[in-house]
């Protein structure tokens, strides 16, 4: 363990941070204000700089820390475990604040409401709802290229219609809500909600190969240029479906190795350092519009323990 002075939401710069998975708390005298894992902690402290200077109320929770303590591991999944059993015992008062996942992002949709395709920080309404999602700029890229793809709704605006129908780079779905035209010039929504489903639920959709296939033809063709964009894309759609594999599969993973096992996609229980842990978590109740969905504070620790059950145990 090293301990480094915190001081105006840095630390010193002659300090060599240790690289791969570590677990820090922040402190101020002994008490713990708040921890966490990361397995690049330098840059997880350049974050904690830009939000604070950002954001007031982060900040003064930053500022108020004057030491950081920083624990090595070899793994994710044992520095998890320390992760666990620190909170299990203390109560950082800044813990909830601090937390990466207040940036994280659900992805929404509803066929039959304007704007159809959105990007929500709750699943408080009636949407369809995914997520989340750790970023919210990858999200919009990834609408952004559905969208081009599929000529499916990005709307960008409150109005309706906008340019994009003029321009051919929508099918004015919006169009359903206008007064002014028959129901037979209306666009079917129906349609629109199989083409939403197919798009932005289904892992296995073809898109990604569709892509593909056309970067490489570009290639083939020496247009390299063309190429590289489309590698851009096939990178983002790659990571959206993995993601999306991830989601169909936490809540009902379950698994048990010597040191930890698995409930319901979370920690149930691990042995560090001879004693026995157990974390009680009372079952979540999801609504069916919630099926692809998860708490936001529960996001990191299921992918770890999914990501670990792919990596060590899947096939």
């Amino acid at each position: 363990m090293i301990s480094i002075k915190w001081d105006k939401n840095r630390c010193p710069n002659n300090i060599e941070l240790p690289s791969g998975w570590v677990f820090y708390t922040f402190r101020q005298g002994d008490e713990p204000l708040w921890c966490g894992i990361t397995p690049n902690v330098a840059q997880r402290l350049k974050v904690i700089r830009q939000k604070a200077e950002n954001d007031s109320r982060y900040g003064e929770n930053s500022s108020a820390a004057d030491t950081l303590r920083i624990e090595s591991y070899p793994r994710a999944i044992d520095a998890l475990i320390r992760f666990k059993v620190f909170l299990s015992k203390q109560q950082p008062r800044f813990q909830h604040a601090m937390r990466t996942s207040r940036d994280y992002v659900y992805l929404a949709l509803d066929a039959r409401r304007f704007p159809f395709v959105c990007v929500k920080e709750d699943t408080n309404d009636d949407w369809t709802y995914l997520g989340p999602w750790r970023g919210r700029f990858f999200l919009t890229d990834v609408i952004d290229s559905f969208a081009r793809i599929l000529k499916l709704p990005n709307c960008e605006t409150d109005s309706h219609p906008c340019e994009k129908l003029e321009s051919g780079a929508c099918q004015g779905w919006c169009q359903a809500f206008a007064e002014d035209l028959s129901e037979d010039q209306k666009p079917d929504l129906e349609k629109l909600e199989i083409l939403l489903r197919e798009t932005y639920l289904h892992p296995q959709n073809g898109i990604l190969e569709m892509i593909s296939k056309e970067r490489d033809r570009y290639f083939d063709d020496l247009e390299f240029a063309k190429a590289d964009l489309l590698d851009d894309e096939i990178e983002k759609l790659t990571q959206y479906r993995d993601w999306l594999n991830f989601l169909y599969v936490t809540k009902s993973l379950n698994y048990n190795e010597e040191k930890f096992g698995v409930m319901n996609g979370l920690m149930s229980w691990c042995l560090y350092e001879g004693v026995s842990y157990e974390f009680a978590k009372a079952p979540v109740s999801y609504r069916d519009n919630e099926l692809l969905a998860i708490n936001l504070i529960d996001t990191d620790e299921a992918r770890l323990l999914y990501e670990y059950h792919v990596k060590h145990r899947k096939g």
